[in-house]
C-alpha cells in the first residue's frame, strides 16, 4: 500500500505506490501549482509532460513544474511502482540556506520538466533518501515535522547537485514515441485553432486510423481529449497568472469558439464552473 504524508503546508509524499492502472478510474491529464519530484522504481509506463513523451525506465527521476499538463500512462494490468513528492516552493524557501534557495529551486524553474536516469552510487543515495523519508513518517518520535523538513531539504540539495551538470534533451527512443512527440508538439502549437485528424495525418504523413490508435495506445487518451485537456489547462493558467481576465477572454485564448462549450468542458474536467474556479484562486483561504 502507498504511504501518503500530508505536510503542514501544501506538500504531499507518497512512497512506492504500487496501484495498478485502471482506465476507468483515470483522471486524465492534469496540472497543479506545486512542484513535483517523481521517481520510477519499476514497471512499464509512458509519461507525457507538456510537449514531451517519455518511456520510463527504472531509476528515472522526473522533475516537474506542476502547472505543465502531464499524465502517466502505465501499461494496463502491469505493476507500476513510483514515489511522488509535491511541494510548494514558497513553503520550503525558509528552510533552505538563503544563499542556496535559487540554486536548489533552479531545476524546477529553469529545466521545468526533465527526466534524468539515475545509476550507481547516486541512485543508491537517492533511493535511500526516499526510504528515510518514509521511515520517519511511519515511525513514532518527537519533532517529526521538523525532521521531515530536514530530510526534504536534503533531498532537494541532492537533486540540485544532480542537475548542476548539463541535462541532455530527451530524444525519443522509438518510432512510436517520435510520432506521439510530433502529435503533442503540433497540438502545443495549434491548440487555439481547429485541429482535425486530417491536419495531423497530413503533418505526419500517416493514416488517420493509425494516428488515432497509436496515440491511444501510448497515452491512454484520444487525441481530441488531449486537445481539450490542453485548452482547459491553458484557461487554468490564464486564471492563475492573469487574475483580472474575464471568463469570456480566457475561453477565447484557450481555443474555444463558444463560451457555453468552454463552460461545460471546464466544469466536466475541473469540477466547478470557470468563474468559481477563478474566484477560488483569488480567495484561496475562504
Amino acid at each position: 500500500m502507498p504511504s501518503v504524508m500530508q505536510f503542514s503546508g501544501p506538500l504531499e509524499y507518497s512512497y512506492r505506490s504500487t496501484s495498478t492502472y485502471d482506465p476507468g478510474a483515470s483522471d486524465g491529464f492534469h496540472s497543479h501549482p506545486q512542484y513535483e519530484v517523481y521517481y520510477f522504481h519499476d514497471g512499464e509506463c509512458t509519461y507525457l509532460i507538456g510537449d514531451r513523451v517519455y518511456n520510463l525506465e527504472p531509476g528515472d527521476l522526473v522533475l516537474m513544474h506542476g502547472m505543465t499538463l502531464h499524465r502517466p500512462h502505465p501499461m494496463p494490468g502491469r505493476p507500476y511502482v513510483r514515489t511522488t513528492l509535491h511541494f510548494d516552493p514558497s513553503a520550503i524557501r525558509s528552510s533552505l540556506h538563503p544563499d542556496r534557495v535559487s540554486e536548489v529551486l533552479k531545476p524546477f524553474e529553469e529545466l521545468r520538466n526533465c527526466r534524468i536516469n539515475l545509476t550507481g552510487n547516486i541512485r543508491s543515495e537517492f533511493e535511500a533518501l526516499l526510504l528515510s523519508l518514509h521511515q520517519l513518517k511511519v515511525n513514532p518520535g518527537g519533532f517529526k515535522e521538523e525532521r521531515m523538513n530536514v530530510r526534504l531539504c536534503d533531498l532537494l540539495y541532492v537533486i540540485a547537485g544532480i542537475c548542476r551538470g548539463r541535462v541532455e534533451d530527451h530524444l525519443p527512443s522509438s518510432e512510436k514515441e517520435r510520432h506521439v512527440q510530433h502529435i503533442i508538439g503540433y497540438v502545443e502549437t495549434h491548440y487555439m485553432e481547429d485541429i482535425g485528424l486530417d491536419d495531423l495525418a497530413s503533418e505526419l504523413h500517416l493514416s488517420k486510423p493509425y494516428l488515432a490508435g497509436l496515440f491511444k495506445e501510448m497515452t491512454g487518451s484520444t487525441i481530441f481529449k488531449y486537445v481539450y485537456d490542453r485548452r482547459i489547462n491553458q484557461a487554468k493558467l490564464l486564471f492563475q497568472f492573469q487574475p483580472d481576465i474575464s471568463v469570456t477572454e480566457a475561453s477565447r485564448l484557450a481555443g474555444f469558439k463558444r463560451l457555453s462549450h468552454f463552460s461545460r468542458m471546464f466544469k466536466q474536467s475541473v469540477g466547478c464552473a470557470p468563474d468559481l474556479y477563478r474566484s477560488r484562486l483569488q480567495r484561496p483561504f475562504d
